[in-house]
């Protein structure tokens, strides 16, 4: 089964959601580079096989581990049924 990802207006939704959210983000096809104060993590969508990825940013843990958090919580308000692996 593939994402809702797969349509752009669900990549910029989720682009939005992130900037309603407070971050800075950038969308380049379907990775995002996200951003607080500092950069906290990165998403890589493959909505053929019904996955996100979302990397924390090492050397920015402490704010990176929250913020991976809430932006997990923002994928699955777009799309519920989507395996997100954490790293």
């Amino acid at each position: 089964m593939r994402s809702v990802f797969t349509f752009l207006e669900k990549r910029m939704e989720l682009l939005y959601a992130l900037q309603r959210n407070g971050y800075e983000a950038r969308l380049h096809s379907y990775e995002y580079f996200v951003r607080k104060k500092k950069f906290v993590s990165i998403i890589v969508l493959s909505p053929e096989w019904n996955l996100a990825r979302i990397k924390h940013v090492a050397w920015n843990f402490e704010e990176s581990v929250l913020a991976v958090k809430q932006v997990e919580a923002i994928i699955r308000g777009i799309d519920p049924g989507i395996a997100i692996e954490i790293s």
